[in-house]
């Protein structure tokens, strides 16, 4: 599909402008030492080759600028035990990485994050983004990694805390099953992240730009029995809301969610 005609990018739900305000240029100041007036092209310059190599909604609408990972209700505790009792992280499918950073910024040790995306293009990109390939590359915070190679999830030492922002949502019903099955196996506390969701339980087409693809949305309370039936009640869903913002012809339902272990506080 093209991304060339306006019809295209709405379907796709692109966004020309990046969101920027004064927490962003913040942000990119103190971490990337990029400069407000030279912001905008930066960013524009990085999402544009990112959209080239995939048409994923989350950079059309420029949302892996939103720091998901700050919504998270135990972001509070996740920075805690990170930076004062020895706790450790991993983001999976963390495209840019750009929820890695934030807690970087936030004060946590690099030594106690660890990043794994599918596609190494992306963390690739991630360097280019936030200006800072030569530290991530050398403490080898990122990796390419596939939740479905068995290898791989055998060679990672599983973290206190898993982030999973826009991750299980890309797979159909009976697959999401089996990702969090795996999921588990990287986590010994808790499991957090955000999901396109639905009010009503519903199995649809994964986006305009992957139109032979299916992807589950669940209500909160789909998502809460799946959980209780493919970990056999042994993890709990503390908290899952379903939240909607409608911007016009962009209505988006998130699941904000954070899955505990039986028996770990």
């Amino acid at each position: 599909m093209s991304t060339d005609t306006s019809v295209d990018k709405i379907l796709t739900f692109y966004k020309d402008e990046p969101p920027i305000n004064s927490d962003l240029e913040t942000f990119f100041a103190n971490y990337a030492s990029i400069p407000a007036s030279a912001l905008r092209d930066h960013l524009i310059d990085v999402r544009q080759r990112a959209w080239q190599k995939h048409n994923y909604p989350c950079l059309g609408r420029w949302t892996f600028l939103d720091f998901s990972i700050q919504q998270s209700p135990i972001y509070q505790e996740i920075l805690h035990q990170c930076k004062n009792e020895g706790a450790t992280l991993i983001d999976f499918g963390c495209c840019l990485g750009q929820d890695i950073r934030q807690l970087v910024y936030n004060g946590v040790p690099l030594n106690h994050l660890r990043g794994y995306d599918l596609d190494p293009f992306f963390i690739e990109l991630g360097y280019e983004l936030f200006r800072d390939g030569e530290i991530m590359r050398e403490k080898k915070i990122f990796s390419a990694g596939d939740i479905f190679d068995d290898e791989f999830l055998n060679s990672v030492q599983p973290a206190d805390y898993l982030y999973v922002g826009s991750f299980i949502h890309l797979f159909d019903a009976q697959t999401q099953r089996e990702v969090c099955q795996r999921l588990t196996r990287l986590a010994k506390r808790a499991i957090a992240g955000r999901q396109a969701g639905a009010s009503l339980p519903t199995e649809c087409i994964r986006s305009t730009a992957f139109p032979s693809r299916k992807a589950m949305r669940h209500s909160p309370e789909s998502f809460t029995q799946m959980w209780d039936e493919v970990t056999n009640h042994q993890w709990q869903v503390e908290s899952v809301n379903l939240q909607t913002t409608d911007n016009m012809q962009d209505i988006r339902r998130r699941l904000t969610f954070v899955i505990r272990k039986r028996g770990e506080n």
